[in-house]
């Protein structure tokens, strides 16, 4: 049977191997560097938006993280990150990963973290560009999971990618049915990881996942997933547009209770100007098809000023196109004031 781990267990677990890590490089401290980078995040702000989105107007706090992260020798990296909820004051691990790197082509990491899959899903909340992910990256995407996946990159790193196997249920630490989630994506940079981009940069990615869920008589969908992508990003100077297409093909092990095979897709596509590295103008196409329901696309614009290299100050007002009901992240209307 698939149980959620205890909350407890796996913060005492994760706080435990921090510990033996950390332990483990102390002798690190005698040549005067540090073995254990620690970082946060908090992302609070304004959200105004009519009373059908189900939503609390006013002022929030949107994410409160804090993360521990280091290296152990040339063996291996960790990183454990939790986040706290201010809807019901909990504590709850996101991310618990060792990465092994075997050489600059490949490694391997274990643990709990986003596979690889999609663009926008696998970016921190720290560098999104609006409050939240689109409505396809956060409907079709999956989440976190635990398992292991080889990954690398080849071409003087230009192209990157990443392929594992996870339990397909989630951030669970029991999977005793054997239906697990495969999941895939390759990258291509024109350039390489360079952060700021005088000259054209072409991006291209494609993704792919499939796993067979849990069965009837448990909670959720249940059957066949096949999740697939592709992305683009082209950058010139401070001009950038960005592209990305989900699908998920959905086909239920009860097609009389699920409604035989159903399918949902959607994406974005985004375009800026950067000035300066200070200001940021933004406007982006959203639109989501789900499986069952009416189609929901937006127009959302913004406005993101960098004060600091840690800091962002964002202004994003969306509008509901075809008349569109309110989404998980979205509304017609929407106003949010975000300070980072």
């Amino acid at each position: 049977m698939n149980r959620p781990a205890p909350g407890w267990r796996l913060l005492c677990t994760a706080l435990l191997v921090s510990a033996g890590l950390a332990a483990s490089a102390a002798p690190a401290w005698a040549q005067g560097s540090l073995p254990i980078e620690i970082g946060g995040l908090l992302r609070t702000g304004l959200r105004i938006e009519s009373e059908e989105s189900g939503h609390n107007d006013g002022f929030q706090i949107f994410d409160a993280q804090a993360s521990l992260g280091g290296k152990v020798g040339i063996v291996f990296d960790y990183f454990v990150r939790a986040a706290f909820s201010t809807e019901d004051n909990t504590l709850r691990l996101l991310d618990v990963t060792a990465r092994i790197p075997f050489i600059p082509e490949a490694g391997l990491g274990i643990g709990m973290f986003r596979p690889s899959f999609g663009l926008e899903a696998l970016q921190d909340e720290g560098d999104f560009t609006f409050l939240r992910r689109s409505q396809a990256s956060a409907a079709i995407a999956p989440g976190r999971q635990i398992g292991a996946e080889f990954y690398g990159g080849a071409l003087e790193t230009r192209l990157t990618y990443g392929a594992g196997i996870f339990n397909g249920n989630g951030r669970t630490l029991e999977n005793d049915d054997n239906r697990f989630m495969y999941a895939a994506r390759v990258e291509y940079n024109s350039i390489g990881p360079i952060e700021f981009y005088n000259d054209l940069v072409i991006q291209v990615g494609g993704s792919i996942a499939y796993s067979q869920d849990l069965p009837v008589d448990r909670e959720g969908y249940a059957g066949k997933r096949l999740l697939y992508g592709a992305d683009v990003y082209l950058s010139y100077r401070g001009f950038s547009v960005t592209a990305e297409y989900l699908r998920g093909d959905y086909e239920p092990d009860d097609p009389v209770t699920e409604a035989g095979k159903r399918d949902a897709y959607g994406g974005y596509v985004e375009a800026g100007y950067s000035g300066f590295g200070v200001v940021e103008g933004v406007v982006r196409y959203d639109g989501f098809h789900p499986a069952a329901g009416d189609n929901r696309d937006f127009i959302v614009f913004g406005v993101n000023i960098f004060p600091g290299y840690y800091a962002k100050l964002g202004v994003q007002y969306a509008v509901g196109l075809h008349g569109s009901r309110p989404s998980p992240t979205l509304a017609d209307g929407q106003f949010v004031l975000l300070v980072q």
